[in-house]
């Protein structure tokens, strides 16, 4: 995915809900291009004061990545091939 639409993405999401769930669903093709993703997830969400607390990703295409990205749990998504980034608000940690 090009940065200029994940930003549009953010830009599109963040406003509607306390629980951000964002779907990519060209996941990168190498785990370098994979943790720059994750790397601009985790602080595009730190500027809209939303903390990534979660990541799926299709971990049979990654197999040597590790369970947590800093401390951000990974998850395998299963048969969907697909990445998906998880944020709370803000309002939604403090319940």
């Amino acid at each position: 995915m090009a940065p200029v639409n994940l930003e549009q993405l953010f830009e599109k999401d963040f406003p509607l809900a306390n629980n951000i769930i964002l779907t990519v669903t060209e996941v990168p093709d190498c785990e370098e291009q994979l943790l720059k993703l994750f790397e601009r997830a985790m602080l595009r969400g730190f500027d809209n004061h939303a903390r990534l607390t979660q990541i799926q990703l299709p971990m049979e295409r990654f197999p040597d990545l590790d369970s947590k990205f800093w401390h951000i749990p990974i998850e395998d998504c299963g048969a969907a091939q697909v990445l998906r980034f998880f944020f709370e608000t803000p309002q939604t940690q403090a319940h």
